[in-house]
C-alpha cells in the first residue's frame, strides 16, 4: 500500500507539529526548562508515557539520552501515522459533514 498524497494544508500541518515536537524537545531536554514537559508530554502521546516510570531515576542523575530517544522516536511515529492517516480522516469528516 502506497503513502497517500499530501495536499499543502496536510503539509504544513505536519511540519509544524515536527517543528513543535523538535523545540519542545530541546527546551526541555537539553536546556531543563520544565515549562515546556506538559506541552512535550501532550504531543508524544502515547509514546511519552513510557519515560513516566523512569522520572525517579531522571531525578537520581540519570542520563537524558533515554528521554530524547523517547521524545524524539515518539514525535517520529506519530509524525509518521499523522501523514497515512491525515487525509483518511479529513476525508471521513468531510463525508460525516455533508450527511
Amino acid at each position: 500500500m502506497s503513502a497517500p498524497a499530501v495536499g499543502r494544508l496536510e503539509a504544513v500541518a505536519l511540519v509544524l507539529y515536527a517543528a513543535a515536537v523538535l523545540l519542545c524537545t530541546i527546551l526541555v531536554v537539553g536546556y531543563r526548562d520544565l515549562d515546556f514537559v506538559g506541552a512535550l508530554i501532550a504531543l508524544t502521546l502515547p509514546w511519552s508515557l513510557a519515560t513516566i516510570p523512569f522520572r525517579w531515576s531522571l531525578i537520581h542523575g540519570a542520563s537524558l539520552w533515554l528521554f530524547w530517544l523517547v521524545y524524539l522516536g515518539g514525535g517520529a511515529a506519530n509524525l509518521f501515522l499523522l501523514h497515512r492517516y491525515l487525509p483518511w480522516l479529513y476525508e471521513r469528516l468531510r463525508r460525516g459533514a455533508g450527511n
